[in-house]
C-alpha cells in the first residue's frame, strides 16, 4: 500500500445464489485509491458496482479479499467511510436543513457550539444558506441531494462512497450538481469512489475510471482508464 493511499481493495471476490446456481459478480478485483483522488466506476446494470461499494462500506462481507482503509482492515460501517445513496429521501423529515447536516456531526461529540459552527459551514459550502431552516418536504431533489452530500462531508471522513447520486434528477439539475460536487470534493481534498451508469458523467467526475466489463468470451474483466476526460466515449462503451 503506497504512502498516499487511502483505500486498498485486495483480491476481492463476491458471489450470490441465483435459485440453485452460484453467480460470481466480483472476481479477484484489486486496486488502490490515493488521497484526494476521485475514482469513477462504470458498468452495466447488475455487474457488481453497487455491491462493491457496500463491501467497501462494511455492509456486506465478501467471499474473499480485504478492504484496507488508511492501513487498517475495514470490515464494518464506521464514520470514516461515508456511503451516499441514490435515494436522497434518507434525510430526516422532522429536521430542517442545518439540523439534518448537524446529525452526522453530533455523533462526533464535539460540543454544541462546534457542532453548530461546522453544520453552518457545510450548509454554506453546498450553497444552501437561504434554505437552512427549510424542511426536506419543501426542497427539490437536487437540494435534498446537496443536504445528504453535506452531511457526509461534515464528519470529514477518510472516504466517501457515492452510488449513482444524481441518477434520479433531471438533466439540468444533474449537470449543475456534477460541477458543484466535483469542485467541492477537490476543494476539500476528499477521496471518493463515484459509481455511475452514465459514461459521460463518469468521465467528467473521475480523475481515473474503473470499468466493470468483460472480454470477448463474456468473462469478468476490469479496465482502468487514466485521464478519462481525454478518452473517446465510444471506445469506453466497447469495454462494457
Amino acid at each position: 500500500m503506497s504512502e498516499n493511499s487511502v483505500l486498498k481493495v485486495e483480491n476481492l471476490t463476491h458471489s450470490y445464489k441465483d435459485k440453485k446456481n452460484k453467480k460470481i459478480v466480483i472476481k479477484d478485483l484489486s486496486f488502490e485509491v490515493d488521497r484526494g483522488e476521485i475514482l469513477s466506476i462504470i458498468g452495466k446494470s447488475g455487474c457488481g458496482k453497487s455491491t462493491m461499494l457496500k463491501i467497501v462500506a462494511g455492509f456486506l462481507s465478501p467471499d474473499s479479499g480485504k478492504i484496507i482503509v488508511n492501513g487498517k482492515e475495514h470490515k464494518k460501517p464506521t464514520r470514516n467511510v461515508m456511503y451516499l445513496q441514490q435515494n436522497y429521501e434518507q434525510l430526516f423529515a422532522w429536521r430542517n436543513v442545518v439540523k439534518n447536516i448537524s446529525y452526522s456531526i453530533e455523533q462526533l461529540k464535539l460540543g454544541k457550539e462546534e457542532t453548530k459552527k461546522r453544520a453552518e459551514y457545510y450548509t454554506h459550502l453546498v450553497e444552501l444558506d437561504e434554505y437552512k431552516e427549510a424542511y426536506p418536504n419543501t426542497l427539490s431533489g437536487g437540494q435534498k441531494q446537496r443536504v445528504a452530500f453535506a452531511r457526509a462531508l461534515a464528519v470529514e471522513p477518510d472516504l466517501i462512497l457515492m452510488d449513482e447520486p444524481f441518477a434520479a434528477l433531471d438533466a439540468s439539475t444533474r449537470d449543475k450538481l456534477q460541477e458543484s460536487t466535483k469542485r467541492i470534493i477537490k476543494e476539500k481534498g476528499q477521496t471518493v469512489l463515484f459509481v455511475s451508469h452514465n459514461i459521460k458523467e463518469a468521465q467528467y467526475i473521475g480523475d481515473r475510471m474503473l470499468v466493470f466489463g468483460s472480454d470477448k468470451d463474456g468473462n469478468i474483466k476490469y479496465y482502468f482508464i487514466e485521464n478519462p476526460q481525454e478518452q473517446d466515449k465510444e471506445e469506453i462503451k466497447k469495454l462494457l
